[in-house]
């Protein structure tokens, strides 16, 4: 508030001696007479108040500044009066007053209400040069009624001069009130920057604080990260390993328990009082429930791997929404162009290794954009006759491929530092891609493109993928149609249904295949207890998760006893939505499953009138 003030008084100086000299120059030019050595001897006096501005006298020269100035004026308009031969004439002593009037400006510039009594002295000088100003003129001779036996007659005059002491009073009042205005802003602003200055401090801590939070909880990420991956490491290790041991389980001691159980037959053949004994019992026992558990392990393995290699129908167009989907986020905030074009629409493979392969090449494009131009993405597909390629192109960061292509697809490989990562996508891209049977290359330009092109085999056979086959029954996937099917090869006995039915309802629950076929032509009769379960146990199930038609086969026309049971099932059917059919061959119950198909995605397609009048 001190510092504008005096920059003040430094201008209206400057201002003030420049006026001054320009003015005595003009007046010399017409005659140097007393006028113009009086201006320019105030000129040269103007000049100490910013000598002593800067020798640190800054009260003293601002209140010498106010006061100079009315006593400036008025010694102007006397000595403009007094020049000899001189004409005066009557607005030379209005004019004067007005040049008064507009100095009386000076006091509210130079002085707020934190100097007051200064303030106040500057514009009672002031006042008493306008209510004594014709006094002054009247002393000196050069009165308004004294210069001119003409101007006695003017009776406004009087009146004039009184005007002109309100008109100052009324400009004086209005600048103390805008100058005390303008103090409480001011100390108001200067209150507001100081908590302002404060809260920028505080600001600045917290945002210290929290960098260095943020250091240290990324320390504790890559930390964790690094862990996470050792973790993954040990656990797909000891995975492997126990994959192992439960193929050793399942297959490798079948031979010996084999054995066991044929000795104790012979043994019980040979000697039939054997069995009497409580321990050759025990071995008797504990051997046939060996025998069933290494057979239910190996069951299960079997499943578990033949599920994983199990081809379904994947539309392509279906699947890239629903990866992208998942990064709709970033693909709009980041204004990311897609563009899809599918020649080949569809593709027979694994549905969770084709996702997981789209995911990490569409994320790598997404990770990876260019900051100096609008990103776009591009799937797309074509095919021939023993291979679809599905392509992924983006208009990224790009790769040197001749000096980092070696190692583009191997371990905790990384190109790019500015963004997280931990060099594992395209290695497991890889890893899946060949698993499928195919292969991945890439082609990449440096800040212009990179494109992954992935090559899958058209598979031989996809509509009778085998889940089960055993001499009794075998369950199969037919893909095209996305059927699981089930097929009794003789009579079977409670284990051997049971198997059957369980392995297909193990597959259903990873694919959630809507149709089912059930062929029952050599399966033979089954037991009151194992309809009891059926009913309570597995169709509960297939309801469960999902099934929508049923089409059963049986070349004979069905017993009174099965067709008891397919009627107390009708009406269950009928409650979930269930469609339920009876054909007299497979061929027949395939053509109805195919004239109105449902998809994995639960949508629904019709074949056309051709298949649908071989149904009927």
């Amino acid at each position: 508030m001190e510092l504008q003030p005096l920059i003040l008084t430094n201008r209206i100086s400057a201002v003030a001696i420049f006026l001054l000299f320009s003015l005595s120059f003009l007046l010399g030019l017409n005659q140097w007479n007393a006028e113009s050595y009086f201006v320019l001897l105030l000129a040269f006096l103007f000049s100490g108040f910013p000598i002593l501005m800067s020798k640190g006298y800054h009260q003293l020269s601002r209140l010498a500044l106010c006061l100079s100035l009315p006593i400036l004026i008025i010694g102007m308009s006397v000595v403009s009066k007094i020049i000899p031969n001189e004409l005066i004439t009557e607005t030379e002593y209005f004019d004067y007053r007005y040049v008064l009037l507009a100095a009386s400006l000076v006091p509210p510039m130079l002085f707020d209400f934190s100097r007051r009594k200064l303030l106040f002295l500057s514009l009672s000088f002031y006042f008493l040069s306008f209510v004594f100003f014709d006094d002054i003129h009247n002393w000196l001779g050069v009165g308004y009624f004294q210069t001119s036996p003409v101007f006695q007659h003017t009776i406004s005059y009087t009146v004039s001069r009184w005007v002109a002491v309100i008109a100052f009073c009324t400009l004086t009042l209005g600048l103390l009130i805008t100058r005390k205005t303008s103090d409480e802003v001011q100390v108001k602003n200067s209150q507001l920057i100081a908590e302002l200055n404060f809260l920028n401090s505080q600001l600045d801590e917290q945002k210290s604080e929290a960098k260095k939070a943020n250091e240290l909880l990324n320390d504790r990420i890559k930390m964790a990260t690094v862990e996470l991956l050792d973790s993954n490491t040990e656990l797909i290790k000891h995975n492997n390993e126990l994959q192992q041991f439960s193929y050793t389980v399942s297959h490798n001691l079948r031979g010996p328990v084999a054995s066991l159980l044929g000795l104790v037959s012979v043994a019980k053949s040979s000697d039939p009082d054997l069995m009497a004994n409580p321990i050759f019992n025990h071995i008797a026992t504990a051997s046939k429930s060996l025998d069933a558990t290494i057979k239910d392990l190996g069951r299960i393995v079997d499943i578990r791997n033949l599920i994983y290699k199990i081809r379904q129908k994947i539309e392509f167009e279906s699947l890239s929404q629903e990866v992208t989907e998942s990064m709709q986020k970033d693909i709009l905030e980041k204004g990311i162009e897609l563009q899809t074009d599918f020649k080949a629409s569809t593709i027979y493979t694994v549905k969770p290794m084709l996702a997981s392969i789209l995911y990490n090449l569409v994320s790598n494009g997404i990770k990876y954009m260019s900051p100096v131009r609008k990103p776009f993405l591009k799937i797309s597909t074509e095919e021939n006759q023993e291979w679809i390629m599905l392509r992924v192109r983006d208009n990224g960061l790009g790769l040197d491929l001749k000096s980092q292509g070696e190692n583009l697809f191997k371990l905790y490989k990384r190109f790019h530092f500015h963004t997280e990562g931990k060099g594992i996508g395209l290695y497991l891209v890889k890893m899946q891609v060949e698993s499928l049977g195919g292969k991945i290359s890439a082609a990449s330009e440096v800040d212009a493109y990179t494109e992954f092109t992935i090559s899958l085999p058209k598979p031989k056979n996809v509509n009778h993928q085998f889940i089960l086959n055993e001499p009794y029954g075998e369950v199969f996937f037919d893909a095209t149609m996305n059927v699981t099917g089930i097929r009794w090869h003789r009579q079977v006995n409670t284990q051997e249904y049971r198997t059957v039915l369980n392995s297909a309802l193990d597959f259903m629950k990873e694919h959630k295949s809507p149709n089912w076929l059930l062929d029952l032509s050599k399966r033979g009769e089954i037991s009151s207890e194992d309809q009891l379960w059926v009913l309570t146990d597995v169709l509960p199930s297939t309801f469960k998760l999902g099934l929508k038609r049923l089409a059963i086969v049986s070349e004979e026309e069905l017993n009174e006893s099965a067709h008891q049971f397919r009627e107390k099932n009708m009406q269950t059917f009928e409650k979930y939505g269930i469609k339920v059919s009876v054909f007299k061959s497979s061929y027949e119950a395939e053509l109805w499953l195919a004239q109105e198909r449902i998809t994995s995605n639960g949508t629904t397609q019709t074949m056309g009138q051709g298949a649908t009048a071989l149904a009927q």
